[in-house]
């Protein structure tokens, strides 16, 4: 068996300590191979965990968009120029 090393904030070990107790799992390796069994089984959980917590914007205008990034002065003109052409390739956002 192969050992790997992850790096969790401190709610998150906590949270897992707790689900280890709750479902009487022998430790925490014995509940990280078991959710990668459930992925394994489940393999669109992979999908909504990469999104997961994209909120869709409610703004759709690329136009008010490019506008609003512009006016607090953090981003350069290529981040700009960048996320003008993505929100153009993009069917969800209007000019």
């Amino acid at each position: 068996m192969s050992t790997v090393n992850i790096s969790l904030p401190e709610k998150q070990a906590n949270y897992i300590d707790m689900l280890v107790v709750k479902y009487g799992f022998a430790n925490r390796s014995e509940f990280i191979r078991s959710i990668i069994r459930l992925v394994v089984y489940k393999p669109d959980l992979v999908e909504e965990a990469a999104t997961f917590p994209f909120v869709v914007p409610k703004e759709q205008s690329a136009k008010k968009i490019i506008d609003a990034f512009s006016k607090n002065n953090r981003y350069s003109k290529e981040f700009l120029k960048d996320l003008k052409e993505g929100l153009g390739e993009s069917d969800y956002f209007s000019e």
